[in-house]
């Protein structure tokens, strides 16, 4: 009887419902204390079914408690909260379009100066002062600083990619009217502005909600753990400092390798396919780096190299997004020095 008379653990249901009667540290040590009669034992089932008819969830609360109270969401909502009103959901979508032309504009203007040292430093300022490769370099500006702003400001990489796509598909339509002479350079910035901004708001239009409803805060964290990418960079300022084109063909075999090697070392390569692949990835790197070399000095030299350092990019991708074999710090730094190491390499070789 004693062992009818104990309610349950209230541990296990404490997440879904109020508080119990038998959950109060007031009563822990009652209901420890077994009832020595029937008739305690009749008065205290009465009051703790009549104490949890009276805070059993009601409608209109959530967890037993009022919307007030209740725990927020992803992105700052919360659940249970009175629905933003038609107006205030637009004010917010408008605030977060006027941001994002914001960090748009600023990509231009903070980035801009460093492309004019690189197109200096590799001899590739005419090259840059192209008018359909200015609009291709401002719109690599914009990508980079909104990824940035969108990352630390928490949002998905799904969203990043709309809006990304957003701000370039403008401009690939208008490079194709430049190149057949339908549009000249002028009209190739101006509206390739324009028509951005509706772009941009056609995108968010797409997750009405992660504009409208979401108080996304600021990840600087996130922002702190891009250390990698300003190592590659500096790596690669250090390696095109004599000349993008005196890049040795031999690069390519010797990042490669670093992959094996280092996870041999870490006992990171392990099992027969782990190694088939490794060795696998190795012997077409070493292919792509002697055909790179046999045509050293020629435009399919700069091509072959090229395609060596991008497709290593797409192998530091698959390392970091696996979590295998290398750190994922030196596959992100690596995939952001070879892909702009490639871009070095064609520019200096036509742009030249």
């Amino acid at each position: 009887m004693r062992g009818r008379d104990r309610c349950p653990s209230a541990g296990a249901v404490r997440h879904y419902w109020a508080p119990a009667w038998s959950d109060s540290v007031e009563t822990g040590a009652a209901n420890d204390a077994a009832p020595d009669d029937e008739e305690t034992t009749m008065t205290q089932t009465t009051a703790r079914q009549t104490d949890q008819t009276t805070i059993s969830p009601v409608p209109g609360t959530v967890h037993g408690r009022p919307p007030a109270q209740t725990h927020a969401g992803p992105h700052g909502t919360h659940h249970g909260a009175r629905p933003a009103t038609r107006t205030r959901r637009t004010l917010r979508f408008l605030a977060h379009l006027a941001e994002m032309v914001v960090v748009m504009v600023l990509g231009m203007m903070l980035l801009a100066p460093a492309w004019d040292v690189a197109g200096a430093a590799l001899g590739v300022a005419a090259l840059l002062a192209r008018p359909d490769v200015a609009a291709v370099v401002m719109v690599a500006d914009m990508v980079v600083a909104m990824t940035v702003w969108m990352r630390v400001r928490r949002h998905g990489w799904a969203a990043v990619g709309e809006m990304n796509a957003a701000m370039a598909a403008p401009f690939a339509v208008l490079l194709v009217l430049f190149w057949t002479g339908a549009v000249g350079a002028g009209g190739l910035m101006l509206w390739g502005h324009v028509l951005m901004v509706p772009a941009m708001a056609a995108a968010m239009l797409l997750r009405p909600a992660e504009y409208t409803e979401h108080a996304h805060g600021v990840d600087l964290a996130w922002l702190a753990r891009r250390w990698p990418v300003l190592l590659a960079l500096l790596l690669l300022a250090g390696t095109v400092a004599g000349g993008a084109g005196d890049v040795p063909a031999w690069l390519v075999v010797a990042m490669a390798l670093v992959y094996p090697v280092v996870g041999v070392l870490r006992n990171q390569v392990r099992g027969r396919s782990m190694l088939v692949l490794q060795a696998a990835g190795l012997a077409v790197f070493a292919g792509v780096s002697l055909l790179a070399g046999a045509l050293a000095g020629q435009d399919a030299g700069a091509w072959v190299l090229a395609a060596g350092l991008v497709g290593h990019g797409v192998w530091d991708v698959l390392h970091h997004r696996a979590g295998a074999v290398m750190w994922r710090w030196y596959a992100e730094a690596c995939v952001v020095y070879d892909v702009l190491l490639a871009a070095a390499v064609l520019a200096t070789t036509f742009g030249s």
